[in-house]
Formats: structure tokens, C-alpha cells, sequence
């Protein structure tokens, strides 16, 4: 999403008061050529209940709907140039790992106002974030040039072609050896948003320029085609499959959920044969497809004087609710077969005074909002985690049309997750067979209700509810209507070795130019476990922070307060040290 977004698509969704009454209409729908009709929309009411159906049988058959897939993830900016030590160590590092995604798209900018010119700054800033990705979580890059420059003439073609991979180059040689797909444009976008959609040929003009940089430097890196937003614009991906597909390593697109209420039952069924229908043009062309960037309705007008680009549901009732569709948003695409997928975004966009647009659609906010985390954070965050890649995703063959069921195999130790969304107005008992489990298992079960959120302290996903044995084949258990539940095997008891020689000193803070604080600095040493992914901190036993570092400024209202410090760590299981 640029702050060029399709204001005309959203205005054919669901619209304001509408979708907050939870009241949905009948929309005609122009779709990508060769995709299915769009489905009639339906929506039924979320009773909380506890008297459960019958049975309902679920077989993760051993067919294969996907090998290799690339993971749950998030387009991912982090403005590392810009950003505090503290703010990355404390939340934006912190969160990350705790979430552990393994695919992330980012954008690549030039000097502003000047695209092809190098910002040094701002390119050293995305290599450091994109190496800590590589060796906090594995994260595969996806980077697509978010301005890019419009050419007169073949020279100027070579020349931009050549600074493209310069930067590219540049990234790999400090480390970003994770970056394994590039797009020269955001959604097709040139002068105004998706104006190339008018004109392929040029974009295939743009894009055949750096193939030919990237094949002569031999970056082994892959061109992804065309980006494209929304669903409506995926016939554009058809082209490129018959005109340029010799120059394009992968195939992807976008789409906003502004069809649909978060409540409706037939969103998973019309989202999943799109997905579907990309995947297959890609797979006949031995290529994978990747949703690049997707997510809920969007809220995009003026507010306050600004330009405010946002989910429609945050701050409202359904945020929770959107939290759920969003979710099953990222099942319908696993189970299509898409390679990896982006939710748009990790965090919010810095709110900058010098510019006129306002971007929240974080799973949290940023610093100067208190970095507090939102609904889907609970929800999609279990996904980016426990559906992680490399794994394959096996079918799942259900009678409930209303069960949405999504099964993975990591292909790492072999664990399996499960992922049951219950659309049901009513809590369903499930009995899943798992066909390729031969052994008793015992998987962990977590939990996301969008009537109770689980918020939680700094950030930290929910804890799991139980678990569940199973024996024989057979996982049995109760969902909640309307909930997210994950089961899962990618998990160990292991408890972190406790954090040693603690120290606690009183200091002036001198960090903020002109300013000095009264604080606390923690400094300590750190467990040695490969999986510890960071340390809570305490003050006379109330959490006070956490961080990925091994050392803490206490600057909060309570430093001055007598008590004792005490500093825990935490594994990728979410086991805290003793």
C-alpha cells in the first residue's frame, strides 16, 4: 500500500457504517481473467457458547497441498535509521523474535525526491534490519523499490537498471544474503498508483533492464511479477506469464479484504479459489506465487487535516473480529498453495511531522504511540510463528465447510501445526486424524477469542490453554465458535539457564541531547542457549520491560522506588528461566 491507494476499489466494498453495523450487502465484483465468479456474500452472528455439535471429523490426509512453503509473514519496515537502540532492542527486535516470521517484504527507497540516487543512509539502516532478520528468525526478503524513476530514454534505462543493482549488490555484500526476490515497483506504480497497470509493456521494459544487471553480476536473485493490487488487477500477472515470464523467477499480487464484512462466510471460499487461481498461473509456469502484502478493509480519507491510511476496524468494535478474518485470510492462501505471504504491517509507520499522511496498520504502534500491540497481533502472530517455513502443507478434508482447517509438517525436527478457525455460531467437537503420524504426540494448544483479546504485557503472545494427547492418529478436542485455535508440536519443555551477575546502578541518563534522567541501568550476563529470544524485566516483582539486549535502562515511574531487580529469560517456546 502507497498513500496512492485505490480509493475507487474500497468505495466498492463494504463502507463505514455498514460494515460497523456488521450488515452486508450484495456487491458486484470484476475479477482477474480466468479467476471464478465471486461468491454471494453471507453473515451470521457469533454466539458465545459452550453446548457443542456433534462430531466433526477432520482427516490431514497425506497429499500434499504444497512442499517447501516459505512461511506466514509481514511487509516489515522498521526505520532503523531513524529508531532508538532502546525502541529496537525493547520492542521491534523483541516482538520480531517472538513472533519469528520467516517471510518479511520490505521496500527499497532512494534519495527522496531523487530515484536512482543512492541514500547511503537509509540503505545501510535496511541492511542492518534485513541481517538481523537472517539471523534472528531465518526471514527471507522480499524488497520491492517503493519510487520508482520515470525513464525517457535507453540510457537513462541502463543507468537506473544499474543503480537498482548497485543497491542490491550492495545488500548482499553486507550480509543480506537472505534477499531472494525483487520487484522494481509497488503495485505498478509509476506517476499514480498502478498507472503501469495501463501499460505492461513498460513495466516489462523496466523489468528486463535489471534482469540483465542481475544475470550479469550473478546475484541469484529473483524477479517477482507484477505485484499487482487487488484481485481485480491480477490479470496483469496472466500477461506477465505470457510475456515475461522468461525474465521473472516469481509471480505475486495483493488484495484488501474491503469485499467483505469481517463477519461473512463466504470471504474463505472466494478468497481461497483466487489465491488458487494465481497459484496455478504461476505453477504452470514452474514458478511459485507469493501474496506479497494483503490485509482487512481499508480506512483511507482525511482525518485531522491528514491523510490517514488504516485498517476501517482498528479502534472499533471489530478490530477483533478483523483480527479473525485476517487470519483466515492467511488460511485460505496456505491452503491454495501460495509460497509465502505478507501481512501489511509489522508495525505502524512513524508518524513524521514534515509529512501529510498518517499509515497505522501495525499489529502494534509505533514508539510515539505507546508501541501497543492491536488485536490481530494475537491472531496472525500465532500463524507467523508456529506456520513458519520451510514445511510442507498437507489437505485436510473436512464435512463442516465452516471449519477452516490448515495443517503443516515443518520440515526441521518434523513438527506439525494445526491451525481450526470456527466459523460455526456454535463450539464444534473436532476429531482430527493425521494420517502420517505414527507415533503418540502431544501437541500445545492455543487460543484466540476476537470477543476476549489476550492482551498481554510487552508484547508477549498468549500463553497456551493446555494440551492434547494424541494417540492413535487422533487429535480430540472442543473449539470455541467463532475463535482461532492453533495446536501445535513445535514446542519443547527446556527451560532457559537463569541469567547471572545482575548488576544495578544509578546513573544519569544523558541519552536524550539537552535532557539528563534519573534511571536504573541493568546489566547482565546472558543465558547461552541457541533459543533464548529475550529477557523480561522485573522491579520488587512487577514487569517493568523486555529486551533482546543484556543490558536495561530502568527510566520508568517507579526507578526511584526501593526493591529488587530480577531479570528473566525466555526461550522460543516461551519458557522463562527460574
Amino acid at each position: 500500500m502507497t498513500s496512492l491507494t485505490r480509493r475507487e476499489f474500497i468505495s466498492w466494498g463494504i463502507a463505514g457504517t455498514t460494515a460497523l453495523g456488521l450488515v452486508t450487502t450484495e456487491n458486484d465484483t470484476t475479477i482477474a481473467a480466468g479467476t471464478p465468479a465471486a461468491a454471494s456474500l453471507r453473515s451470521q452472528p457469533i454466539q458465545s457458547v459452550t453446548q457443542a455439535k456433534k462430531l466433526s471429523e477432520l482427516i490431514v490426509t497425506g497429499k500434499a497441498i504444497r512442499q517447501g512453503f516459505g512461511g506466514v509473514g509481514f511487509h516489515a519496515q522498521m526505520f532503523l535509521e531513524t529508531c532508538t537502540q532502546d525502541f529496537f532492542d525493547q520492542v521491534l527486535a523483541k516482538r520480531w523474535r517472538e513472533l519469528n516470521p520467516r517471510f518479511a517484504r520490505i521496500f527499497h527507497s532512494w534519495t527522496e525526491g531523487q530515484p536512482g540516487k543512492r541514500d547511503s543512509r537509509v540503505l545501510d539502516a535496511l541492511a542492518r534490519q534485513m541481517v538481523f532478520m537472517k539471523e534472528a528468525s531465518e526471514t527471507e526478503i522480499y524488497l520491492t523499490t517503493s519510487d520508482l524513476k520515470d525513464i525517457l530514454s535507453q540510457h537513462e534505462l541502463r543507468a537506473y537498471a544499474a543503480a537498482v543493482a548497485d543497491d542490491l549488490e550492495y545488500l548482499l555484500n553486507c550480509g543480506a544474503t537472505n534477499l531472494k526476490y525483487y520487484c522494481c515497483t509497488n503495485e505498478l506504480s509509476l506517476d499514480q498508483w498502478a498507472d503501469m497497470h495501463d501499460d505492461l509493456p513498460r513495466f516489462r521494459t523496466y523489468h528486463a533492464a535489471i534482469a540483465d544487471e542481475i544475470k550479469r553480476r550473478k546475484l541469484g536473485i529473483k524477479l517477482l511479477a507484477t505485484d499487482a493490487s487487488p484481485t481485480e488487477y491480477w490479470n496483469t500477472i496472466e500477461w506477465a506469464a505470457r510475456n515475461m515470464d522468461d525474465i521473472s523467477g516469481v509471480y505475486g499480487g495483493h488484495h484488501y479484504i474491503n469485499e467483505h464484512a469481517p463477519d461473512n462466510l463466504e470471504f474463505y471460499k472466494w478468497f481461497r479459489e483466487r489465491c488458487r487461481w494465481a497459484v496455478g498461473l504461476a505453477k504452470g509456469k514452474a514458478k511459485d506465487f507469493i501474496l506479497g502484502e494483503f490485509g482487512p478493509a481499508q480506512y483511507f480519507d482525511s482525518k485531522y487535516g491528514l491523510r490517514w491510511d488504516t485498517c476501517k476496524y482498528f479502534g472499533t468494535p471489530l478490530e477483533g473480529l478483523a483480527g479473525l478474518q485476517l487470519a483466515e485470510a492467511a488460511l485460505a492462501a496456505i491452503n491454495a498453495g501460495v509460497y509465502a505471504m505478507g501481512y501489511w504491517t509489522f508495525t505502524d509507520y512513524p508518524d513524521r511531522p514534515t509529512e501529510s499522511s498518517i499509515n497505522h496498520w501495525g499489529v502494534f504502534k509505533w514508539a510515539t504511540n505507546g508501541a501497543e500491540t492491536r488485536a490481530p497481533y494475537y491472531a496472525y502472530g500465532l500463524l507467523t510463528k508456529f506456520f513458519r517455513g520451510p514445511a510442507t502443507v498437507f489437505e485436510v478434508e473436512s464435512g463442516d465447510e465452516l471449519l477452516r482447517v490448515a495443517a503443516l509438517q515443518h520440515d526441521e525436527n518434523k513438527t506439525w501445526s494445526i491451525a481450526v478457525l470456527n466459523r460455526e455460531p456454535l463450539a464444534m467437537q473436532i476429531a482430527v486424524r493425521i494420517e502420517l503420524m505414527r507415533e503418540p504426540v502431544v501437541f500445545r494448544k492455543y487460543v484466540y477469542d476476537p470477543r476476549h483479546v489476550p492482551v498481554t504485557e510487552d508484547g508477549d503472545l498468549q500463553e497456551p490453554e493446555g494440551k492434547v494427547r494424541v494417540a492413535d492418529s487422533r487429535l480430540v478436542d472442543s473449539v470455541e465458535a467463532g475463535t482461532l485455535t492453533i495446536y501445535t508440536t513445535a514446542f519443547d519443555e527446556s527451560v532457559p539457564d537463569s541469567v547471572k551477575e545482575l548488576e544495578v546502578t544509578r546513573i544519569h541518563d544523558t541519552r536524550s541531547p539537552g535532557q539528563t534522567a534519573e534511571a536504573n541501568r541493568l546489566r547482565w550476563k546472558g543465558s547461552p542457549k541457541a533459543d533464548t529470544c529475550y529477557y523480561r524485566i522485573y522491579h520488587s516483582g512487577i514487569r517493568v520491560g523486555s529486551t533482546v539486549a543484556m543490558e536495561f535502562m530502568d527510566t520508568g515511574p517507579t526507578q526511584g522506588q526501593q526493591g529488587p531487580y530480577s531479570v528473566v529469560a525466555v526461550n522460543r517456546s516461551g519458557n522463562a528461566s527460574r
